[in-house]
C-alpha cells in the first residue's frame, strides 16, 4: 500500500547520501568514470518531494474512499435497499483505514518521533508532535485512547513494553490475526463513534438499555485496560454487567428513566451533550462535563435517598483527582460500594439510612459534594454518619439572598446570592488575576462576587456570548470584605451558574438562624490599628524592604539547618488620611528554577479595627531588645506567642518607630511536619539591595540542642531563630558551642489586634485541612516541577505562591492581625486552587 510504504521511502530519500563503495556510481564528477555520478543530496530532496506527492494523493484517495462509503452506508440505514453490502463495504474500507495506522505505530510504538513523519508528507505543520492524521482525518478522538490500547497490547505481547523499540517482523502479521478483546473494545469504540457522527436522530432507533450499555463500554474498557491485563474482558458483555448492577441496586424503574432523560439529551457532532450537565454522584461533585454516562450517574445516584447513598458509600480515595474515572466505571468499586450500604443497613437499619440520605440530598452542594452553608467544610459523608447516629442533628444552613438584600451580618458566613450582571471587572497583569462581578441591584457596589478564577466566568458562557453583563446569576461562597464594600468569594465552575428568566423572579430568600440575631454593634469595640499606626507618621512614598527566607532543620535535633529564599516583599504608603492607609505591595518571588515571579497588589488599612479576643492556648511574652541589622542599631520591642502545650511553636515579632509600617523582624517556628524544626524569617532590609542580617557579635555560638532547645537569632554567623520565652537557652546551627544567652522576660501584655479571632480560626481550620487534603495533589506538582512536565512553570508558580500565602498567614497571626491572616488564607486557598487544576489536566 502506497500510503504505508512511503514512511520507510521516505526517510531513505531524506537522508540517503551515495556511498561510492557500495553502489555503481562514482561521487567525482571530475574523474573520468564509465559509470554514472552518483544521485546529489539535492536530487534525493527533489526525489522525496515527489514521494510526498505522491503520498498525499494516495492518502486523499483512500478518505475519498471511505467518504463515499459513509454516505453511501447512511443513506440506505437502517433497512434500505442493499443495507447489507453497504455495510460490508463501510467496514472494509474501515479496517483498511485502521490498518494504515496500525503500520505506523506498531513497529515503533504510538508516541515514537518515526511515526510523526506522517505529518510530514502532508506537510501538516498544525498537527507536527502528534499522531498522524493523513487518512480520513485521523482516528476518531472517542475511539482513539482504546486504539493505543490496542497497539500497546499488540507490542507489549512481544516484550516492547515501551516505546521506541522496534517490533519483531511478524507483528503485523499478528495484528491481522489478533482476535483479543483489545481490538474488539477498540472496533466497537470506532463503530459507536460512526454511528454518534451520523447526523441520524439516535433516539429512533436505540432503545435507552441499548443507549447506555454502548455509551459506557468505551469508558469500561478503558478502566479496566489500566492494570495492563493480558487481556480485557469481553466488553459488550462487561458493559452490559455494570447497568445490570446498576437495575439490581439502584432499581430497574430509576435506571430506565435516567437512561432514557440522557438518551433524549441533545447531542453534538460526536455524541456528547450538547450543554453540559451538572455532575454529583454521592461526594463526588465536578464543573459540568459533556459526558453522557457522567450525567446519567448523576440522575441515578439521586433518583431516591436509598440510591444517593448508596452512591454516598463509593471509596472515597477512589473518587479524588483523577482516580474518579476509574472509580466510577468499575463494576468492582460499585459492588464494594454496595457491600458497605449493606453493613451499614445491617448495624443501622434500612430505615434510617434512607432517613439520613433523605434529610441531605436535596440539599444544596458546595462544589465538593458537601452540604453548603457548612463553613468547617465537615463533608456529606460526616453528616450522613452522624444522622445515622443521631437523627436529630440540626444541618448547616446556607443562606439564599438577592444581591440587592446585602446585611453586614453576611461577612464571614456562606450564601447564595443571586442578581443581574452589571460588568466584569478583571485585575490583568496581576496574579492571580481576579474578577470582579458587579450586580446591578447592589446599590454604590456595596456587594459584589469576585475570584481568583476568572476563567470560569469565560466557561460558563454560552456558545457565541462574550459578556456576562445582563445575565442574571447565582454565585455560592464565603462573605468577607472586598474592594471597598463586600463581597461572596467563589472558587469553582459549579459555584458560579447562568440562570433562565425567571431566575430571579420566582426566586424565595431564606431567613436562617443567623439573619434573626440583631446586627452587630459597630463602634464600641473598635480601638486604634496597629498596621494604620505603623505608618501614621511617614510621609507618602516611604518604604520599608523585607527579606522573607525558610530555615529547614537537617533532622530533628541537629540544630543544623538549610536556608530557602523565599521572596523580597517592598511596601510603599500610597495614600493615607484619617480613616485609611493605602499602601502598594511589590513582591519578588523566587522559585526553584526559572526566573522569579514579580507581582503588586494593594493593601488597606483602615484606622480603626475590632479588638482581638485572647486566645487561651497560647502564652504571650514580650520585652525591648536594640537590634543592629547590616551595621544599624534599631531600638525594638518584641513580642512573642506560644503554643502553650508546645513551646517550640511560636510566632515573635520585633516593631519599632523608626521603620515605615512598625516592622523590624518576624519570626516564626513550627513542627506540624515532624520533630525537625521549620522557621521562617521576614527581616526588614535597612540597606536598599543588600541581604539584611543580624549583626550579633556579642552572642555566644550554639550549645548542644536539647529537647526544650529553641533556634536563636540569625546573624552573620548562622541563620538560626531566637527563643520566644526567656527560660530557652539560645541555639544556633553553628558547630561550635557558646554559652547560653536569657532573654528578657517583663510583664507580659497582649497587643492590639483586629478581626474576629473566632471566625479567623474556623477559617484557619478549613484551610488546613484542605491542605492536608490536598497533599496528594501538591507531592503531584513539585514532582512534575522537578521533572519540567507540561505545564510545570505554572505549577511552580502556584506552589511559590502557596508558600508566600503561608509565610503571610503566619505573619498576621503573630501580630494577631486576623483580617489580614485571613486575606492570606483566602490567597492560600487561590493557590491550591491553582494547584488542583493545574494537577488535574
Amino acid at each position: 500500500m502506497k500510503v504505508v510504504r512511503w514512511i520507510s521511502v521516505a526517510i531513505l530519500a531524506l537522508a540517503g547520501t551515495c556511498l561510492a563503495d557500495d553502489v555503481n556510481c562514482s561521487s567525482s564528477g571530475i574523474r573520468p568514470g564509465v559509470v554514472p555520478p552518483c544521485p546529489s543530496i539535492m536530487d534525493n530532496v527533489s526525489r522525496a518531494i515527489d514521494r510526498m506527492q505522491d503520498f498525499q494523493r494516495e492518502s486523499a484517495k483512500m478518505t475519498a474512499a471511505i467518504q463515499a462509503a459513509r454516505r453511501a452506508y447512511w443513506k440506505v440505514f437502517p433497512d434500505g435497499p442493499g443495507v447489507k453490502a453497504a455495510e460490508l463495504t463501510f467496514l472494509q474500507v474501515l479496517m483498511e483505514k485502521d490498518f494504515t495506522y496500525v503500520n505506523y505505530a506498531l513497529p515503533l510504538g504510538m508516541s515514537d518521533p518515526v511515526v510523526q513523519i506522517a505529518n510530514v508528507g502532508m506537510m501538516d505543520m498544525d498537527n507536527m508532535g502528534k499522531f498522524p492524521r493523513n487518512v480520513d482525518d485521523g482516528i476518531r478522538p472517542y475511539a482513539f485512547p482504546l486504539f493505543a490500547n490496542w497497539i500497546t497490547a499488540l507490542r507489549r505481547s512481544q516484550g516492547r513494553e515501551h516505546d521506541g523499540t522496534f517490533a519483531t517482523l511478524d507483528i503485523m502479521k499478528t495484528a491481522i490475526e489478533d482476535r483479543s478483546n483489545y481490538r474488539r473494545a477498540y472496533e466497537d469504540a470506532r463503530n459507536w463513534a460512526e454511528f454518534m457522527a451520523s447526523g441520524l436522530d439516535i433516539r429512533k432507533y436505540l432503545t435507552p438499555q441499548i443507549y447506555m450499555v454502548n455509551e459506557m463500554e468505551a469508558d469500561i474498557a478503558l478502566a479496566a485496560a489500566r492494570a495492563k491485563p493480558k487481556d480485557l474482558p469481553e466488553p459488550k458483555l462487561a458493559s452490559a454487567g455494570l447497568y445490570d448492577f446498576f437495575v439490581k441496586n439502584f432499581g430497574e424503574k430509576e435506571t430506565t428513566a435516567a437512561a432514557a432523560k440522557t438518551l433524549a439529551a441533545p447531542k453534538n457532532s460526536i455524541g456528547g451533550l450538547a450543554q453540559r450537565a451538572e455532575v454529583l454522584v454521592g461526594t463526588y461533585q465536578q464543573q459540568p462535563s459533556p459526558n453522557p454516562y457522567l450525567m446519567f450517574l448523576t440522575q441515578l445516584a439521586n433518583a431516591t435517598p436509598h440510591n444517593y447513598a448508596l452512591a454516598l458509600c463509593l471509596d472515597q480515595y477512589g473518587l479524588m483527582g483523577k482516580e474518579a474515572v476509574f472509580t466510577l466505571n468499575s463494576k468492582e468499586q460499585w459492588e464494594k460500594a454496595a457491600a458497605t450500604y449493606r453493613q451499614l443497613a445491617a448495624k443501622f437499619g434500612e430505615s434510617a439510612i434512607v432517613a439520613a440520605a433523605a434529610r441531605i440530598k436535596d440539599l444544596p452542594k458546595d462544589g465538593t459534594g458537601g452540604i453548603r452553608g457548612d463553613t468547617q467544610s465537615k463533608g456529606a459523608i460526616y453528616w450522613f454518619t452522624t444522622l445515622l447516629k443521631d437523627p436529630k442533628t440540626p444541618l448547616p444552613e446556607s443562606g439564599l439572598f438577592l444581591a440587592s438584600s446585602y446585611d453586614p451580618r453576611w461577612i464571614g458566613k456562606m450564601v447564595i446570592v443571586r442578581g443581574t450582571v452589571s460588568r466584569v471587572d478583571v485585575d490583568k497583569g496581576k496574579f492571580p488575576p481576579y474578577a470582579t462581578i458587579h450586580f446591578k441591584e447592589s446599590k454604590d457596589d456595596k456587594f459584589t462576587a469576585y475570584t481568583p478564577n476568572a476563567e470560569i466566568i469565560d466557561e460558563i458562557l454560552p456558545r457565541g456570548v462574550t459578556s456576562l453583563a445582563g445575565s442574571a446569576i447565582e454565585v455560592y461562597g464565603d462573605v468577607s470584605k472586598w474592594k471597598d464594600g463586600a463581597g461572596v468569594r467563589f472558587l469553582m465552575r459549579n459555584n458560579l451558574k447562568l440562570l433562565d428568566n425567571n431566575g430571579l423572579a420566582n426566586f424565595k430568600e431564606s431567613s436562617p438562624e443567623w439573619m434573626k440575631l440583631p446586627p452587630a454593634t459597630p463602634s464600641s469595640n473598635l480601638v486604634d490599628s496597629p498596621k494604620y499606626l505603623g505608618w501614621k507618621k511617614f510621609p507618602v512614598g516611604s518604604k520599608a524592604t523585607y527579606y522573607v527566607s525558610m530555615l529547614n532543620e537537617v533532622k530533628p535535633g541537629s540544630n543544623q539547618y538549610t536556608k530557602t529564599k523565599i521572596a523580597t516583599n517592598t511596601f510603599t504608603l500610597a495614600s493615607i488620611d484619617d480613616s485609611r492607609a493605602v499602601i502598594k505591595e511589590d513582591a519578588i518571588t523566587y522559585r526553584m528554577s526559572g526566573p522569579p515571579i514579580n507581582s503588586t497588589s494593594d493593601l488597606t488599612y483602615q484606622a480603626k479595627e475590632s479588638k482581638a479576643t485572647n486566645d487561651p492556648s497560647t502564652t504571650t511574652t514580650q520585652g525591648d531588645e536594640t537590634l543592629s541589622i547590616n551595621g544599624k542599631k534599631i531600638a525594638s520591642h518584641w513580642v512573642s506567642v506560644a503554643m502553650t502545650n508546645d513551646p517550640q511553636t511560636f510566632t515573635k515579632t520585633w516593631t519599632s518607630d523608626e521603620i515605615p509600617g512598625g516592622l523590624v523582624w518576624l519570626q516564626s517556628q513550627s513542627h506540624n511536619r515532624g520533630p525537625a524544626r521549620t522557621i521562617s524569617n521576614t527581616l526588614y532590609a535597612p540597606v536598599a539591595g543588600v541581604e539584611p542580617l543580624v549583626d550579633d557579635p556579642a552572642a555566644p555560638a550554639a550549645t548542644p540542642a536539647t529537647n526544650n532547645s529553641l533556634p536563636a537569632t540569625p546573624s552573620r554567623a548562622g541563620s538560626a531563630p531566637t527563643a520566644p520565652a526567656a527560660t530557652s537557652p539560645a541555639v544556633g546551627p553553628e558547630t561550635a558551642p557558646r554559652e547560653a544567652r536569657p532573654a528578657v522576660a517583663p510583664p507580659a501584655r497582649t497587643p492590639a489586634g483586629t478581626g474576629d479571632q473566632a471566625e479567623f480560626m474556623t477559617h484557619y481550620r478549613n484551610a488546613m485541612q484542605r491542605f492536608a487534603r490536598d497533599g496528594m495533589q501538591i507531592r503531584q506538582a513539585q514532582r512534575s516541577v522537578a521533572m519540567k512536565s507540561p505545564g510545570a512553570a505554572e505549577l511552580q508558580g502556584a506552589l511559590e505562591n502557596l508558600r508566600k500565602q503561608q509565610q503571610a498567614a503566619s505573619m498576621a497571626m503573630a501580630k494577631q492581625d486576623y483580617a489580614a491572616a485571613d486575606a492570606a488564607l483566602n490567597a492560600m486557598e487561590d493557590a491550591l486552587t491553582a494547584i488542583e487544576k493545574l494537577t488535574a489536566r
